[in-house]
């Protein structure tokens, strides 16, 4: 099947999308990676990179007179989560030779082929990842109310079939987000994602991702055991981890990487502490590349 991934990129995250790419260009050869880049500091720096599977796309190719309008009432988060849909389908438009468009947030990392999130669930026109919060140092009470307010399902990735359901609950989410996208939970609204909750009911073939090892991060990690055999990570029922979701990494500086949620757990799965070592290497390789390049957060950023 011909597929691409998307992301919008701003350069606050360009180290961990460097990280990124690398890890699903080695689990799946053929994979086309479209990035739409927020500012021109991470488009000079990818385009001097020249990653094989990535294709630039700068912001100002998808503006128009009405989101620029837009995004002088929008903070940098909202901006970015209104153009995931209109990336997507700007995607499907220069592509249609296009079977499927996948979105992936930057501070993914894959550890095995996805391909089998497809595979598994081929006539699904639409494929949402579950957001079940499991902490188990959280009271029900506070995770059924957080739930609530995030929602169901995680934008981190989701997938759209290049068929009739797949592009009307596309176009419909892209209307959604341009109505409202704000960077604040809500019952039934928290940016682009709480509007998830609504496509099952809306639209024919929209389906939860059933494939074990898919988005797992820091609000459901607490429901698995991951372990290391022969260079491979598995969960603990012998399944493969497809990829983790490393939310809320924070990189201050080449010495300084922290995390902003729960950061007085304890437990966290070894993967982040491998994460954590890899970094620092992707951050030189940059910074070889542009010296001039500053993808660091500020100290107090915990948004």
């Amino acid at each position: 099947m011909a597929s691409a991934y998307c992301t919008v990129l701003s350069k606050g995250r360009l180290y961990q999308a460097v990280a990124l790419f690398g890890s699903l260009e080695r689990v799946q050869d053929s994979c086309s990676i479209f990035t739409l880049c927020m500012d021109d500091d991470t488009y000079q720096v990818l385009q001097k990179m020249n990653l094989k599977h990535v294709t630039l796309v700068p912001v100002t190719a998808l503006e128009n007179d009405a989101l620029l309008k837009l995004k002088d009432t929008r903070d940098k988060s909202e901006y970015c989560w209104t153009l995931k849909p209109i990336f997507l389908q700007a995607v499907l438009n220069s592509n249609p030779h296009l079977e499927r468009v996948t979105y992936i947030d930057a501070d993914l990392f894959f550890y095995s082929d996805p391909s089998r999130i497809f595979e598994n669930q081929p006539d699904c026109s639409v494929l949402l990842s579950r957001g079940d919060i499991v902490i188990p140092s959280f009271e029900q009470e506070q995770i059924d109310m957080l739930q609530r307010l995030l929602g169901r399902y995680n934008s981190g990735f989701l997938s759209f079939k290049n068929d009739q359901a797949g592009n009307d609950c596309l176009k419909w989410w892209m209307e959604r987000c341009l109505e409202e996208c704000k960077n604040a939970p809500g019952e039934g609204k928290f940016g682009d994602q709480g509007y998830l909750d609504y496509m099952p009911d809306l639209f024919p073939n929209v389906c939860d991702i059933t494939t074990p090892g898919v988005n797992i991060g820091h609000w459901n990690y607490g429901k698995h055991t991951l372990s290391q055999q022969d260079g491979r990570i598995l969960l603990e029922d012998g399944n493969p981890l497809i990829f983790y979701h490393f939310s809320g990494y924070r990189i201050v500086s080449i010495n300084e990487i922290k995390q902003i949620h729960e950061t007085t757990r304890t437990d966290l799965p070894f993967v982040h502490e491998l994460y954590q070592k890899m970094l620092p290497h992707v951050i030189r390789t940059v910074e070889k590349i542009d010296p001039a390049f500053n993808g660091f957060a500020s100290k107090d950023d915990n948004k």
